[in-house]
């Protein structure tokens, strides 16, 4: 082979690898099936995405599977719900993978409660385990000012839509960093997100405004956030409390015989008519807990799931919002 046929194939080979290059998309992972659909609108056809935990799942409660390593060890960026969220699963997923850009404190990370208005526990509503108050407690007999249990955030911010644009901008600011080649094309998808993201807040608010005041009832605390939103007020929950730290042992939280008899009791004296939970939640707890209280029971989606047919950040949120204030009326006629 002559010289100019060997310099005219170097040259192809580097512009069909500068090509690939080009072409090559960001991978991206996320813990939940909300957080891959934001990404996936502000990545557009830049990136490609996966999730960990199909939105019909229990997010606290997912089993580690061989094909969760597969989508780490690839990816490029992974988002977690953080907060505690994916505590008993997802530092075993993460072990698992050889995939150093996506650890906590590197590039390819990305809590995406960062800007989100988040609640704080309420202190008395945390389960400490014994050996961690007993720690505290040996603790506070050698120092002067004895150490606080902190009951950090609730998890569940992503129930009030508004935070889906401090994830979205989040998101936007992690894919621009990575890669930089796109930032106009991220920017442009972020902002018609947000754009749309605004018009329709106005509309759910709007469906929203005559149930302000409401009390009901919770199963878990998931719903504090769009409570808050809403102006509903929840007088109490079924799972009495909620563990400081979250592991594989303790997900399951039901009442004891005493606690359903308060919480029965509370929501008789406020006539709260109406219990709002979630697909994955004890259905013959949620019936007797609502028959006693003679109150009615709302089961809502909790995510995107496109298992559900929801695939949209917007579609969830639209029948979340049918559903709920479906409930809210009728159970206005109950006595």
């Amino acid at each position: 082979m002559s010289r100019e046929w060997k310099l005219i194939l170097l040259l192809v080979c580097v512009m069909a690898l500068t090509h690939a290059r080009a072409e090559a998309k960001l991978n991206v992972v996320a813990t939940t099936e909300h957080d891959a659909a934001i990404a996936r609108v502000v990545g557009g056809d830049r990136i490609a995405v996966a999730y960990l935990a199909k939105g019909t799942q229990d997010p606290h409660a997912i089993a580690p599977k061989r094909s969760f390593s597969v989508h780490l060890n690839r990816a490029d960026l992974l988002i977690v719900n953080g907060q505690g969220l994916e505590m008993a699963w997802l530092p075993t997923a993460l072990a698992e993978s050889t995939n150093a850009r996506i650890r906590e404190g590197k590039p390819g990370y990305l809590d995406a409660s960062i800007g989100a208005a988040l609640i704080p526990y309420d202190p008395a509503d945390v389960k400490a385990p014994p050996l961690i108050r007993g720690l505290v407690a040996l603790q506070s007999l050698v120092v002067s000012k004895p150490p606080d249990l902190t009951a950090g955030y609730n998890h569940h911010y992503w129930l009030d839509p508004a935070n889906g644009n401090s994830t979205a901008k989040a998101i936007l600011d992690k894919l621009v960093l990575l890669d930089p080649s796109n930032a106009t094309v991220f920017k442009a998808n972020y902002e018609r997100f947000a754009a749309k993201l605004k018009e329709k807040l106005v509309v759910w608010d709007a469906q929203m405004k005559p149930f302000e005041g409401t009390e009901i009832a919770s199963y878990h605390r998931s719903w504090t956030y769009l409570a808050r939103r809403h102006g509903l007020k929840i007088v109490g929950y079924i799972e009495p409390s909620e563990p400081l730290l979250l592991s594989s042992t303790n997900l399951d939280n039901p009442p004891d015989r005493d606690e359903k008899a308060v919480l029965i009791a509370r929501m008789a004296q406020s006539r709260a008519k109406l219990v709002v939970a979630e697909t994955y939640q004890d259905l013959a707890l949620l019936k007797e807990i609502a028959g006693a209280a003679r109150a009615a029971v709302v089961i809502l989606p909790s995510s995107v799931s496109q298992a559900d047919g929801i695939d949209d950040y917007f579609a969830f949120f639209d029948q979340l919002y049918g559903w709920l204030t479906q409930a809210l009326n009728a159970v206005k006629a109950l006595p």
